[in-house]
């Protein structure tokens, strides 16, 4: 909870929020490479123990990133369902037909 507690704090009106609020970011941004790399180089592997440490923020994270290189696994080996354009693209195709058309 070491991000949510440290964002209610600077809720409060402190001389020390900017110094706050750079703690917190810098070890965000040092934490979260790691988080990732981690995540993306699990494999079928038990992470519990790597997991354990991390804050609410980052388990979130590394869920993420699991999910996407589970997803990518399941992709790469034929396993997972049929990619679709998505209704942006087909709406775009369909404005541009119609522009072509007049």
């Amino acid at each position: 909870y070491y991000y949510g507690l440290g964002s209610q704090i600077l809720h409060f009106d402190s001389p020390e929020n900017s110094d706050i609020a750079q703690a917190l970011l810098q070890t965000f941004i040092g934490r979260f490479r790691r988080t990732m790399d981690s995540s993306q180089n699990a494999y079928n592997e038990d992470t519990s123990a790597l997991v354990e440490r991390l804050d609410s923020l980052e388990k979130a994270l590394f869920r993420s990133g699991q999910n996407g290189l589970n997803s990518f696994q399941s992709w790469e080996k034929g396993q997972a369902s049929q990619l679709t354009a998505s209704s942006l693209v087909l709406n775009y195709r369909k404005r541009k037909l119609a522009d072509v058309q007049t």
